[in-house]
């Protein structure tokens, strides 16, 4: 599909985009669960490349640096999946950092991916010494949660996935254990062989959100962020929740896009710098050309996928 060329307006910026990060939220969008106005929209929540120009009160910025960006407005409109990309200037990151460069391939998972990581741990108010449960565990945001769980703290990181295929080398992600989610009730309890959790992120929902609630300890927190399968709304008992000393927190990238963004660019570029000095690394998994969108799509919603699927621009 051909379509003009984005012109930045007020406080936004124009970017060359080199990758772009394939997330659910452009799967929520092409099943029409996003708002759109009723016009076509280019999907792409994330992206890398160099800076090709800005609107009114934008400064700062050179024509050719390289940044990544979160492409992401009031109706929640992207337009990363093209070859230039509009974003506000507030979610606009540098990648040059006192700590070195971020690679643009690595960058493309830093707007959305990498700080949705930060943003979960940060929402679930991780302690040092605390163990914690990750669902969907090999994906772009799992692999990377582990990670910054560990730089934080975390005493135990464990993980659960859809197939036993996904079961070999949980080291590799920074996991102590990985489970296959279909026997979470057997294991993941307070009184089972782990001992329960004190923060679970969870993006799977439905039976996997009550099984999670089941394995907190007491004072234990989940963190909801997510609906891929399009699971019927958990219905949670305040009274339940009272009585047992457990809490459910609910974590939307967009809306703090919106509410908030000061709140995604200090993660963000705490993130980057993490990135060039490579404390933390990003499971970089398929890259395809953009021409494969749509097979991107079917990995990621098929649950084959490991790692950040991400797609090529550039030549």
């Amino acid at each position: 599909m051909e379509v003009p060329r984005p012109a930045p307006g007020p406080g936004q910026v124009l970017v060359e985009v080199a990758y772009a990060g394939v997330n659910f939220a452009e799967v929520y969008r092409r099943r029409g669960w996003a708002r759109t106005n009723g016009e076509a929209v280019v999907p792409g929540l994330e992206v890398s490349g160099t800076v090709a120009g800005w609107g009114a009160g934008v400064d700062g910025l050179s024509v050719g640096d390289p940044v990544a960006a979160l492409t992401h407005d009031r109706v929640g409109a992207s337009g990363g999946y093209a070859q230039f990309a509009v974003a506000p200037a507030e979610l606009v990151y540098p990648l040059r950092t006192p700590a070195g460069e971020v690679d643009l391939l690595a960058a493309a998972a830093l707007p959305c991916t990498v700080t949705t990581a930060y943003g979960l741990l940060a929402a679930g108010r991780l302690a040092p010494g605390e163990d914690v449960l990750i669902h969907a565990a090999l994906g772009g945001v799992g692999s990377t949660a582990a990670r910054v769980a560990r730089l934080l703290g975390a005493r135990r990181v464990l993980g659960t996935v859809g197939t036993a295929a996904k079961l070999d080398r949980p080291e590799a992600a920074g996991y102590d254990r990985l489970y296959l989610r279909e026997d979470l009730d057997g294991w993941v309890r307070p009184d089972g062989p782990d001992g329960g959790f004190d923060l679970i992120l969870d993006s799977i929902a439905g039976p996997t959100t009550e099984a999670s609630l089941r394995a907190l300890r007491t004072l234990g927190r989940v963190v909801v962020y997510g609906n891929p399968g399009g699971h019927d709304d958990t219905r949670l008992s305040a009274q339940e929740l009272w009585l047992s000393s457990r809490a459910v927190v609910g974590y939307n990238l967009g809306e703090i896009a919106v509410r908030a963004p000061h709140l995604l660019r200090e993660q963000a570029l705490a993130a980057a710098g993490l990135l060039a000095d490579r404390r933390l690394t990003v499971d970089i998994g398929e890259v395809l050309p953009l021409e494969e969108a749509r097979e991107a799509h079917r990995l990621l919603e098929s649950g084959a996928s490991v790692g950040k699927l991400v797609l090529r621009l550039a030549n």
